[in-house]
């Protein structure tokens, strides 16, 4: 618990003068919480006794006073430690989110899109009840300190007793805190597999209809709602366990205290006054220590969320830039790997293995082989989604660990199979990524040569028309072209195509192909293609098996060899000719 605290107290300090005065305020609305107990002492003893009406009117004044500023303090107190907990959680989204984007490939392969979000919504909600609840505590700790102080200047005898029985409820809170702290985590946890399974369901729901799974879904996700429930009733009655507990053993220890106070004013050692104080502050002090309980467990249950958010901010799953790196300026597009190796994680084989080849500018580079060959993962490698093991990349004679990585990336143009759009409008997607340097001109003069002008002039809004999340409202090869004209306008001096016309019907293919045509003139292209007549006329045609290259050459050379890329031509040409 303690190294968590110590973990939230680095983001506290930008606001460290306004947490002072928050505590300032805490302290003053303890000492007000406290004071009825020294009016109660004066009241009963220099008061009622000697039947003074014009103290009393006084007094009753200062009461109300008082209560007045009581809520003077406790309005600007409460509105601080929100304002410095907001405040907290807001930088801390920021940085969250700041972490996330610069994640590398590896770490989003890992991890679960429906826990992520939970981190950033569900587990800072948590952190900032845990930061509010700490100010909270510091109110009660504060006033049950001011009461101590009293009792025992009071009656140390008496405020001995006390001290016997008190601790009773604190060996009750810390005997169930580790249980909240599992009850806990085991809810958040199963809460986060529950948003995990929704947004893996919503995303798959075409999939689910098609197959008409609907009630294998409905199961599925009552199992894991049904989990959830449970772990939260465990929580819930674990926490409703304590209080009750503690309220107990508060009542008999004032009882005990009663009946030795009681004693004492009968045998002289004490006034009525200062019992009445004495049990006023006892009183006083079972609320601040059952709500100090309750915080204790609101805290020890959400705790683990701050570990949860934590686990990502320390997380170091991002590709390292060099600290002298230099920005990659006037790309040729010259291309040479060099003995590389890879592996996704330590404990794996290496799925490349001993890759060379040189790519002189402008040249089509086609990428051919079975599933799970390793073409994807090779042209992974350019833009430095991944680290290599051994080995080295270079373009134009520079090794891409030397250069930032956005220059790098800014000079590699991507157009995947699975095309992703964002929400918002057509000209704002095709102008993504260049949006601060681009006129409206640039951007109708790509989606021209993507051959996605004349569909988009046809929409209703044209350009300004919204395609909805993920681009539903557009079919696949509107999408390609949008994906075509984007890069386009980015102009790359290297591009990858990894089978971005694998998914289009026919005719669609027709149309995406002749825009990926334009798209690759006087480019370095690296194209991964499942349909051999694609990419015929490549510069190199580079066949992989099982993570190495087992051949390169033009098409009429590999045909000759009688290898595997052989094999594949036959295979498909012959399918061709069946249909």
């Amino acid at each position: 618990m303690k190294n968590r605290v110590l973990k939230l107290i680095t983001y506290v300090k930008p606001f460290i003068f306004l947490s002072i005065i928050g505590m300032i305020l805490s302290s003053l609305v303890s000492l007000t919480n406290a004071l009825p107990v020294k009016i109660i002492e004066y009241i009963t003893d220099d008061i009622l006794i000697n039947k003074d009406k014009e103290r009393l009117i006084f007094v009753v004044v200062g009461i109300i006073v008082i209560m007045f500023a009581k809520g003077f303090f406790n309005y600007y107190r409460i509105y601080i430690q929100n304002y410095v907990s907001g405040k907290m959680i807001r930088n801390m989204r920021d940085e969250l989110y700041e972490k996330v984007i610069y994640m590398s490939h590896n770490f989003f392969s890992k991890a679960k899109i429906g826990d992520l979000i939970t981190r950033f919504i569900s587990d800072l909600t948590m952190v900032q009840n845990v930061i509010t609840l700490l100010f909270d505590l510091l109110v009660q700790v504060l006033t049950v300190a001011i009461l101590l102080g009293n009792i025992f200047k009071l009656n140390w005898k008496l405020s001995i007793v006390c001290l016997i029985i008190i601790p009773a409820s604190s060996l009750i809170v810390r005997k169930y805190s580790k249980r909240l702290r599992s009850t806990g985590k085991g809810m958040q946890e199963s809460f986060s597999k529950l948003n995990s399974l929704l947004q893996e369901i919503l995303n798959g729901i075409n999939i689910i209809k098609s197959f008409a799974t609907e009630s294998y879904e409905i199961d599925r996700f009552k199992e894991k709602n049904d989990e959830n429930y449970r772990l939260t009733l465990k929580n819930v009655k674990v926490n409703a366990r304590v209080r009750p507990l503690v309220e107990f053993t508060s009542t008999l220890g004032v009882a005990i205290i009663a009946y030795y106070g009681g004693l004492l004013v009968i045998n002289g050692d004490m006034t009525p006054g200062e019992l009445m104080s004495f049990l006023t502050s006892l009183g006083l002090i079972s609320e601040p220590l059952k709500r100090a309980s309750d915080i204790i467990s609101g805290i020890q249950t959400k705790a683990h969320s701050i570990d949860r958010v934590f686990e990502v901010l320390e997380s170091n799953e991002f590709i390292q830039e060099k600290k002298h790196a230099k920005k990659l300026k006037k790309v040729k597009g010259k291309v040479n790997i060099k003995e590389l190796y890879f592996k996704y994680n330590e404990k794996e084989e290496y799925v490349l293995k001993n890759i060379n080849l040189d790519v002189e500018p402008g040249e089509m580079v086609a990428l051919v082989g079975k599933s799970g060959s390793g073409k994807t993962t090779l042209v992974n490698l350019l833009p430095r989604f991944y680290d290599i093991e051994q080995g080295e990349i270079l373009i134009d004679d520079i090794n891409i660990k030397d250069v930032k990585l956005e220059s790098l990336r800014k000079n590699i143009g991507i157009v995947p199979q699975e095309t992703f759009l964002f929400s918002g409008t057509i000209y704002d997607n095709i102008a993504y990524g260049s949006a601060t340097h681009v006129s409206k001109k640039d951007v109708i003069r790509a989606a021209k040569m993507a051959n996605a002008y004349d569909f988009i002039t046809e929409l209703p809004n044209g350009f300004d028309t919204e395609i909805g999340e993920k681009g539903v409202r557009l079919s696949g090869g509107q999408k390609q072209r949008i994906a075509i004209a984007r890069a386009l306008l980015e102009n790359p001096p290297i591009l990858i195509l990894d089978e971005a016309t694998s998914a289009l019907d026919t005719e669609s293919e027709k149309i995406v192909q002749d825009a990926l045509d334009k798209l690759m003139e006087n480019r370095t292209s690296f194209v991964i293609a499942h349909r051999l007549s694609t990419i015929l006329n490549a510069d190199k045609i580079v066949v992989m098996e099982n993570g190495e290259i087992k051949e390169i050459g033009k098409k009429d050379e590999l045909l000759a060899k009688n290898g595997i890329f052989k094999k594949l031509y036959d295979t498909q040409f012959k399918e061709v000719k069946e249909n």
